[in-house]
């Protein structure tokens, strides 16, 4: 048995070592959104969960038990992203029966966990491992295998030089919600509601489009920012530091699922236009 751990340790690569510069990484999310590892730099640290099966007990356990502590990892400013070979039809389904918050990234053929040493070498899969991505770009803890969720937490919590959090609220990066579960902090308004908050002399808020860029270009009200919603999750720093927000859709479903996500992210006074870009003064008819 020894001889055959040697041998099977030969086809297969070790993590990245600690203080590496971490390889890119540009993948798909299982819902289509493009996750890139460079957003999240100077923001957030980054954990990727390197897992090869979505039919496995040992594998849904670990991957619940991380997203029981996603909740205290965002009070540590850390986000998390389970990466694996299989597509991404098969990735959204699996995340639902798992109900995870955390997004699954498509890795075709392994080659980004090649890159950070989590794959076999001779087969193009990807092998159970953990690696954590500080905000400065580079490898702060890999681990061939999955640590225990607690192990995890105070590892991010020393990375950070912070206490692990006590209490937490459970909330998500994702900008993904649980059926049924209202989104607690956001707050409707109406179109000419929304341009009385934006016309006060001293007005701190920023009106965002989250349409498509030809959507935007076609009508949108001076002054609005736009950021469409399936960017929205890495690039929701180009609104820096400002936290009160008015998110405008065409209809009113894509601001709140917008309005939701920077709720989320630690934004405090967000709004959603109800009827959208259709009720605001001067659209053009649909």
């Amino acid at each position: 048995m020894p001889a055959l751990n040697r041998i099977s340790k030969l086809w297969r690569l070790s993590p990245l070592a600690a203080g590496q510069a971490a390889p890119a990484l540009s993948l798909t999310a299982e819902e289509g959104t493009w996750i890139k590892i460079r957003d999240f730099q100077g923001h957030l640290n980054v954990v990727l969960v390197f897992f090869r099966s979505l039919r496995d007990d040992a594998t849904e356990d670990a991957l619940r038990q991380l997203d029981a502590i996603t909740g205290p990892l965002e009070q540590l400013d850390t986000i998390v992203f389970g990466v694996t070979h299989h597509r991404t039809d098969d990735l959204r389904d699996f995340r639902a029966r798992l109900g995870l918050n955390y997004h699954l990234v498509y890795d075709p053929m392994a080659l980004t966990a090649r890159k950070f040493g989590c794959s076999g070498r001779a087969r193009p899969y990807v092998r159970p491992a953990l690696v954590v991505v500080d905000k400065q770009g580079s490898v702060a803890l890999s681990h061939d295998g999955w640590p225990a969720a607690d192990q995890l937490l105070g590892a991010i919590a020393g990375i950070e030089g912070r206490d692990i959090p006590e209490q937490h609220q459970e909330r998500s990066f994702t900008g993904v919600r649980d059926p049924g579960t209202p989104a607690d902090e956001v707050r409707e308004i109406s179109a000419d509601g929304a341009r009385s908050l934006l016309d006060e002399a001293d007005s701190v808020f920023v009106l965002l489009d989250v349409r498509s860029a030809a959507e935007h270009l076609a009508f949108h009200p001076a002054g609005a920012l736009n950021i469409p919603l399936d960017e929205l999750p890495h690039r929701y720093q180009d609104l820096h530091q400002n936290t009160d927000i008015i998110c405008i859709s065409q209809t009113g479903g894509q601001s709140t699922t917008a309005a939701e996500f920077l709720t989320s992210v630690g934004m405090s006074n967000v709004y959603t236009v109800s009827d959208g870009m259709a009720s605001w003064p001067g659209a053009p008819a649909p």
